[in-house]
């Protein structure tokens, strides 16, 4: 759901079909102005952290014991289709999400392929024949620019398995809980976020000592505190909220 609302028209890049196409930098970011959230992985929690409320999310999957498996997102807006980390075409966050990073490319499953194959927005206006990077040369191979942007797919897709690995710790642990959010805003609006889940911390502390020191032992304790101190940044959403409001109506 959230890729779809950044990606519009991946295809699979095509050495002969793509050979003369160019790749502009990503500068213009309203082309996340309809996303209301989107993935980081677990490595991205410390910095993340410092600008959005950090969640969790049901990603519609069961694990082998019946289990549902999570994800976790970073808020960008409390409302669908709003980001509002966005000035017109400027991020104003000052940590911009892999996710987005990596764009106009992406990694998926080619059917009778072990790799995935990589894609490409096509619908992108940086993706073009005119202006930007060449991203294939004369003999086409892969030029410096194109193999940099590989390498970033390819570190991206080995994170998020880490981040599964991660959520699925925290699934057995049945240390999440469903939460929700809501505020006024100036103007008389009220806001409701739900549907999340948020770490218990009452079920955190009563983990035994062997599995605190464990979590804290590889990494995962710290990434947990992250997210729960980026629970505060919900106040920074609704101000921001409120912002816009007041600016529109003046």
């Amino acid at each position: 759901m959230i890729q779809s609302a950044l990606y519009r028209e991946p295809v699979p890049l095509n050495s002969v079909l793509h050979r003369h196409k160019k790749l502009q930098s990503l500068t213009d970011y309203s082309v996340t102005r309809s996303m209301h959230a989107v993935f980081v992985t677990a490595g991205e929690f410390p910095l993340a952290a410092l600008d959005f409320p950090l969640i969790f999310v049901n990603t519609g999957e069961r694990l082998a014991d019946g289990r549902a498996m999570v994800s976790p997102v970073a808020m960008l807006g409390l409302s669908t289709n709003e980001n509002l980390q966005l000035d017109g075409p400027r991020w104003t966050a000052r940590y911009l999400p892999a996710f987005i990073r990596r764009y106009p490319f992406l990694t998926a499953g080619v059917g009778g392929e072990g790799a995935p194959g990589v894609f490409v927005d096509a619908a992108w206006s940086g993706f073009n024949d005119e202006q930007g990077e060449p991203l294939f040369d004369a003999d086409g191979q892969p030029t410096a620019a194109l193999t940099h942007a590989i390498e970033f797919l390819q570190h991206f897709d080995v994170e998020q398995l880490r981040t599964r690995e991660f959520c699925t710790r925290l699934v057995a642990l049945d240390i999440l809980k469903e939460m929700q959010a809501q505020a006024t805003l100036p103007q008389g609006e009220n806001v409701k976020v739900e549907g999340f889940l948020t770490v218990d911390e009452e079920k955190l502390n009563a983990l035994p000592d062997a599995t605190v020191l464990e979590l804290h032992r590889n990494g995962m304790l710290m990434l947990l505190h992250a997210h729960l101190m980026s629970l505060a940044n919900l106040k920074q959403l609704v101000e921001r909220k409120a912002a816009r409001q007041a600016t529109a109506v003046a």
